[in-house]
């Protein structure tokens, strides 16, 4: 086998896999869209950031779930969810619907928070801004900061009722003279769903982003970009998770197409290497589709290319790749069970394949069609265009 035609075979099968991942990449989209898989990866991320991972104790879990909850609430972040209206969706939210959740959701939600959103919605939720308003002595003298607002917040509703508490005295400190109005703030408006690991975070964030002692408003402004940017490493993290998580079901469901397609790897390749009228039927479409890969009008004629080009793929091959030798009975069984394995190991390659998604393949078919062609070609120069000296 000569070196042009192990590189038709090669383009062959490239393009074949090409098509099929453009075919499975539509099939998890279309289930990602329905089941908000984005959405719900989302937003279980932040409650795991708001509890400070998943082995906190239980207690700041559940606190963490009801505070995001007040969070998608907030006008900021639920004018950013697009729920789907349809009546599939609608009946795909219902069934996916989880019966266990601790707090009562919409099944929706955003597929993407930016990080200013989320700071400043965060804050307004804790109302650590207004909490700013109301220390009397915002002064380097005081030398209040947001790192004793946030040591003191979790006692905040239990001190404030209890004159004779150290907490109470504590709050003193640095709010000075407690009113009636600050109380009923404090009894009212603070949410009492608050992670105390969020708080141990939110403090360490707060000693980092001290400026300048005694300037209270400058340091809360560096506090949320400092909250803005502990969200966006966050994030990072859950979107490697999150494609780590799509590539385990990209692989379920290119097997998936290889089987229900019966694209056999094996089977391509002994095909395409004993039929010239296939493979450079394949390889010239290959080369005229190229440049129209990305056109979505022009997926569908590609899809339509597989039956007219005859590609070996199919459930009308099966009859081709169990064919028996003329043996023995006994040896008859072997070769069969042999040959059923050889089809189940090449549904698997071909698995594979078409998970490495259909920009792989594309790559892999530009750097192919430039090879058999001897290069890209060459810029045709105009009268307005000079000539290279």
């Amino acid at each position: 086998m000569n070196l042009p035609v192990v590189v038709d075979i090669t383009l062959g099968l490239v393009f074949i896999y090409l098509i099929l991942s453009l075919l499975a990449s539509e099939i998890q989209e279309l289930i990602a869209t329905l089941l908000q898989w984005r959405a719900k990866h989302l937003r279980t991320s932040i409650e795991l950031l708001l509890a400070g991972g998943s082995e906190s104790e239980k207690s700041d879990i559940i606190n963490a779930i009801q505070l995001v909850q007040k969070l998608y609430n907030d006008p900021l972040i639920n004018t950013l969810n697009q729920q789907a209206k349809g009546k599939v969706e609608k009946h795909f939210q219902e069934i996916t619907k989880n019966p266990d959740k601790l707090v009562l959701e919409k099944q929706s939600g955003p597929s993407y928070l930016p990080s200013e959103t989320f700071a400043t919605t965060l804050l307004d939720t804790l109302k650590i801004p207004q909490l700013i308003n109301h220390v009397k002595h915002p002064s380097e003298e005081a030398k209040t900061n947001l790192y004793m607002i946030l040591a003191s917040y979790k006692e905040l509703k239990k001190g404030i009722n209890d004159p004779t508490s150290a907490s109470y005295t504590k709050i003193q400190e640095i709010y000075g003279e407690i009113d009636q109005k600050f109380i009923d703030f404090v009894n009212n408006e603070l949410p009492d769903e608050v992670p105390n690991n969020l708080i141990k975070s939110l403090g360490v964030i707060a000693q980092r982003s001290r400026i300048k002692i005694g300037d209270l408003t400058e340091e809360a402004n560096q506090f949320k970009n400092e909250i803005e940017t502990w969200f966006d490493r966050s994030m990072d993290r859950a979107s490697g998770v999150y494609k780590r998580n799509a590539k385990g079901v990209a692989i379920l469901i290119g097997i998936s197409v290889a089987f229900l397609t019966n694209t056999d790897t094996f089977h391509l390749v002994k095909r395409l290497s004993e039929d010239s009228v296939i493979r450079s039927t394949i390889t010239q479409s290959a080369s005229q589709r190229i440049d129209y890969i990305n056109d979505e009008a022009a997926r569908r004629n590609i899809e339509k290319l597989l039956g007219n080009a005859s590609i070996p793929i199919g459930w009308q091959n099966i009859n081709q790749q169990f064919e028996l030798l003329d043996t023995t009975k006994s040896n008859r069984v072997y070769i069969r069970i042999s040959q059923v394995f050889k089809l189940i190991c090449g549904w698997i390659v071909s698995g594979f394949a078409i998970a490495m998604g259909a920009p792989f393949w594309f790559d892999i078919l530009n750097k192919f069609i430039n090879v058999r062609n001897v290069g890209p070609k060459p810029v045709a120069y105009t009268k307005d265009q000079p000539s290279q000296k």
